[in-house]
């Protein structure tokens, strides 16, 4: 079964990780690959929004607008899988922290994908990704879940019912009409179903992770000096991590040193983390998955 076997009725700690997503795509996934484009043209026409001022309005309604997409089930809230409705302040959280950021506004960006917002944006949860991720690629897990109840009878589709959808032609969060599979609840409540590889129980791509691996390695590099006898003298990255100035923001200190090393060494941390990542990239196996649902 290649989908996400969830519970319909109650939060499935589980995340649409958006560099799963892109990890699939450079495997050459077809799905994954069509998922990854309808993300990074998001993320480009925000960063064409934000370079024109007089469309900074229609910048921010792009990730004020969009709702949970509760069809999911994934995420985690205190009142089950409904969510707690905080889009519009996370989007404006978010525009706030890239409006004026020069990682967005270089001309060719460095903060330029979804994943790469927990490291900049505070308080960014992995909830919050994972739900506009999820809108964001709306139709293309629609297609997936048609695809799958094509395969598999059992599956049966509930009554047509109105969905929004990003329209990347017009540029507008829009609604489509699709029908669903029924999760089978009493208020006949419509699911949909996402593939088991691009879920995880966090995001790969997070605040601390890119902290302490690119950053402070970045640091460490600046402060090596040479002996007497010739060999390298490093900090060490845990004497790093023990210093106020460094860890006290560690979104500013991120912030900070991006742009350091892009501006004197052209150096991106953003596609060494990524990089990093890819290179520890293991997908969830069905028995993680079931425990992590609690089956």
């Amino acid at each position: 079964m290649d989908f996400l076997d969830v519970h319909v009725d109650k939060d499935n700690r589980l995340y649409v990780d958006p560099s799963a997503i892109r990890y699939a795509a450079k495997a050459g996934e077809p799905w994954a690959t069509s998922a990854y484009r309808a993300l990074t043209d998001f993320f480009d026409e925000i960063l064409r929004r934000l370079k024109n001022a007089s469309r900074h309005r229609d910048g921010e309604s792009m990730l004020t607008e969009f709702h949970e997409p509760r069809e999911t089930r994934l995420g985690m809230s205190k009142f089950g899988y409904d969510g707690s409705g905080a889009s519009r302040e996370i989007g404006e959280r978010i525009w706030a922290a890239i409006k004026d950021n020069p990682l967005c506004l270089i001309e060719v960006p460095i903060l330029k994908r979804v994943e790469h917002l927990p490291m900049f944006v505070d308080d960014l949860s992995n909830d919050r990704v994972s739900d506009l991720t999820s809108r964001i690629i709306f139709d293309k897990l629609v297609a997936f879940t048609l695809d799958q109840a094509t395969k598999h009878p059992s599956i049966t589709l509930g009554e047509p019912m109105e969905f929004q959808v990003w329209d990347t032609a017009a540029g507008v969060w829009s609604t489509k009409t699709y029908a669903l599979p029924d999760a089978g609840t009493a208020k006949q409540e419509p699911l949909l179903l996402v593939p088991k590889h691009v879920v995880f129980h966090s995001l790969r791509m997070s605040n601390r992770g890119y902290w302490s691996v690119p950053v402070l390695g970045a640091v460490q590099d600046s402060q090596t000096t040479i002996g007497g006898n010739g060999k390298p003298i490093a900090p060490s990255k845990e004497s790093l991590k023990d210093r106020d100035d460094l860890k006290d923001n560690i979104r500013e200190t991120n912030q900070q040193w991006t742009e350091r090393e892009w501006i004197q060494r052209r150096t991106n941390l953003l596609e060494r983390y990524e990089e990093f990542v890819d290179g520890k990239f293991t997908p969830l196996d069905d028995d993680e998955i079931l425990n992590r649902l609690g089956l």
